[in-house]
């Protein structure tokens, strides 16, 4: 069965031809004003049944057969994970609150010492009046400690059209040759903090095991990001996740020695005593540190180009004679 976003094509050419037929038989006055505002519509008409289309299919996917959650579930209980089919509310990963509504589907949960989630999810977020759904697949881990918010954008898995990117001042060109592999974006003022993070050890385990995804660290979580599922019956896709987790989680522990200089009691919540007092999970990141500025992406901007270009049109449309 087709998704419904796949029948936004044929149905748009077939009303658009009806109609361009239409006013050329009956040649009316404002014939023209009649055709530029036909192909405004059927443009943006278009642009949404791709999205549509784009979205079912992942939908699709992501959803699964009732056969490949039996082998997913199995495939967990050899290996010693828990696996959840889904979908289920994301709100456990609390810096993504922020970001809109995660669901998330084909949760593997193994049985460490150390909080990690393989996951695939939906992100639903509002842009300019519009609802747009992100998809992909992530590996969640807790740190033992809050940590400034860093990004590490993958070369070599980069989204297409992302409504939301950090700002450029924010990128940060570190030594050798990872800037080939990684964009590594921290806040303003941090950027010893970054190197402090990232020694050469650490880089070079990045390059080597887990260039296939993004890499961020936002308040006690870090996460690997993925445009594609990370939870499949797919070996290949499995051996990477497995491998860039592991090379993470062996550098974790010693970024528990981190202090925010920065970090004033006045920068503090306040007890009822009047006191500063500490935040839960330990040691804090001033606010300056704790999120990246972002600007849009190309999906914003791709978005508001299709808007401006209808309304455009609309309006040459009413204002030919």
């Amino acid at each position: 069965m087709l998704p419904l976003g796949a029948l936004a094509f044929p149905i748009g050419l077939l009303a658009l031809s009806f109609g361009i037929s239409e006013e050329i038989e009956e040649a009316n006055p404002d014939m023209v004003s009649e055709l530029v505002a036909m192909f405004a519509i059927f443009g943006l008409f278009l642009y949404g049944g791709v999205l549509l289309c784009w979205a079912s299919v992942r939908h699709r996917a992501q959803r699964g057969t009732p056969e490949r959650h039996y082998r997913l579930a199995q495939f967990g209980f050899e290996n010693g994970m828990a696996y959840l089919p889904g979908p289920l509310p994301g709100t456990h990963l609390t810096p993504w609150k922020e970001r809109g509504q995660l669901i998330l589907t084909r949760v593997m949960r193994p049985v460490s010492p150390r909080a990690v989630e393989f996951a695939n999810y939906v992100l639903a977020t509002e842009t300019s009046g519009s609802r747009n759904s992100g998809f992909g697949g992530v590996v969640s881990m807790k740190l033992p400690n809050s940590l400034p918010h860093i990004l590490l954008v993958a070369k070599n898995d980069r989204r297409v059209l992302p409504y939301a990117v950090p700002a450029r001042a924010q990128v940060l060109s570190l030594e050798g040759n990872f800037d080939d592999h990684f964009t590594l974006y921290c806040p303003e003022g941090y950027e010893q903090d970054a190197l402090y993070l990232f020694t050469p050890d650490v880089m070079a385990e990045l390059i080597d095991r887990v260039n296939s995804f993004d890499v961020e660290i936002i308040d006690d979580w870090l996460f690997l990001e993925s445009s594609r599922d990370v939870v499949t019956l797919d070996p290949e896709t499995w051996h990477k996740v497995v491998t860039a987790t592991a090379a993470i989680t062996a550098k974790i522990d010693r970024w528990a020695q981190w202090r925010d200089d920065r970090l004033s009691a006045g920068s503090l919540p306040r007890g009822g005593d009047g006191q500063a007092t500490m935040l839960p999970g330990g040691k804090q990141v001033a606010p300056r540190g704790r999120r990246l500025k972002m600007v849009a992406g190309n999906g914003a901007i791709v978005t508001g180009i299709f808007v401006a270009a209808y309304v455009a049109a609309v309006f040459i449309a009413k204002s030919l004679p």
